[in-house]
C-alpha cells in the first residue's frame, strides 16, 4: 500500500491511528468519535495520551472545547486537546486561551517522500531491527535513557509500542556499545517516525542519520512513499539535511488547572 502523504500534516494522521491502536492493547482504555475528533482514554497519567485529537480544527469553538473536556474532567485524568495547523499560532490558540487552556507542545511536522540525502556513514555504526525479547529490552532501555523518560506510563507506552504489529524498531551500535534507538509505525496510511534518540556519548557521529535511513527505507520497502515525523528543535537541522520538508505543526493544549 502506498501512503497518501501530500503536505497536509501527514504525521498527525499517523498519530491519530497510533493512539487508536494503543488503546486496543490496554485493558481499561477506550476510544470514541465526537465531532471530527478521536476521543482517547488510555488511563495513563500523561496528557498527550488522554483527550481529544481533532482531525480538523476548523470548526473548533467554545462549546466544542467544553464538550471535548467534560469526559476527562469527570475522570480527573490529565488530558489535552490536540490538532495540527499550518502555523504555530493558529486562530484556535485564542479560543483555547479564553477557555483557560495553555500550550503543552508545538512540534514542527516534517515529511520526506523520496530517498534521504545521506551523508557518508561512519563504518563503526551498525543498525539492526528489533526481533528478539533481548532486542526489545535493549530498545526500551535506550529510549528511556536517551530521552530521560521516567515513570510507569513511559515504560508502559514502550511496552505497548513494541507489541504493535504496525511497528518497526531499530537499535544502533557504535563499535561494541549500544548507542541509539528509533521506530517507524505504519498507521493511518502514513509511516510515522518516533523515538529516534542517540545516547549522549555517541552524538554527532552519524548514528541518528543511519537509523533514519534504515527506518525510512523499511517503510518505502513496505509500500509507503516516505516517512513523516514530529521534530524536536535539536533534531530539525538533521532532518532538513536528510531531505525532510516542513509540513505544519502539531499542537496540544491542556487546561490550566489540569482538569478544567
Amino acid at each position: 500500500m502506498t501512503a497518501v502523504q501530500t503536505p497536509t500534516m501527514a504525521f498527525h494522521r499517523n498519530w491519530i491511528g497510533l493512539l487508536a491502536q494503543i488503546a486496543n492493547h490496554l485493558p481499561n482504555a477506550y476510544t470514541w468519535r465526537k465531532e471530527q475528533a478521536l476521543m482517547v482514554r488510555t488511563g495513563w497519567h500523561l496528557a498527550v495520551f488522554n483527550g481529544a485529537v481533532l482531525e480538523s480544527a476548523a470548526a473548533l469553538d467554545a462549546a466544542l472545547i467544553r464538550a471535548y473536556a467534560a469526559p476527562f474532567a469527570a475522570l480527573r485524568l490529565p488530558y489535552s486537546i490536540q490538532f495540527c495547523a499550518p502555523s504555530p499560532t493558529p486562530p484556535q490558540s485564542g479560543l483555547l486561551s479564553a477557555a483557560r487552556f495553555t500550550e503543552l507542545l508545538c512540534d514542527p511536522l516534517m515529511l520526506c517522500e523520496a530517498a534521504l540525502t545521506m551523508p557518508p556513514i561512519n563504518p563503526t555504526i551498525r543498525v539492526q531491527f528489533v526481533e528478539t525479547p533481548d532486542d526489545q529490552a535493549l530498545y526500551a532501555r535506550l529510549v528511556l535513557e536517551g530521552f530521560d523518560m521516567v515513570g510507569d506510563s513511559a515504560e508502559q507506552f514502550l511496552e505497548v509500542l513494541l507489541r504493535l504489529p504496525e511497528g518497526r524498531h531499530v537499535v544502533a551500535w557504535l563499535g561494541d556499545q549500544p548507542a541509539g534507538a528509533g521506530s517507524v509505525v505504519l498507521s493511518g496510511g502514513v509511516a510515522g517516525v518516533y523515538n529516534v534518540t542517540t545516547l549522549p556519548f555517541a552524538r554527532r557521529q552519524g548514528i541518528a542519520a543511519a537509523m533514519m535511513e534504515a527506518l525510512h527505507e523499511r517503510a518505502r520497502a513496505e509500500g509507503y512513499s516516505g516517512t513523516a515525523l514530529a521534530s524536536s528543535v535539536m533534531g530539525m537541522p538533521l532532518y532538513q539535511r536528510l531531505g525532510y520538508v516542513a509540513d505544519g505543526y502539531q499542537l496540544a493544549y491542556i487546561p490550566l488547572n489540569n482538569y478544567l
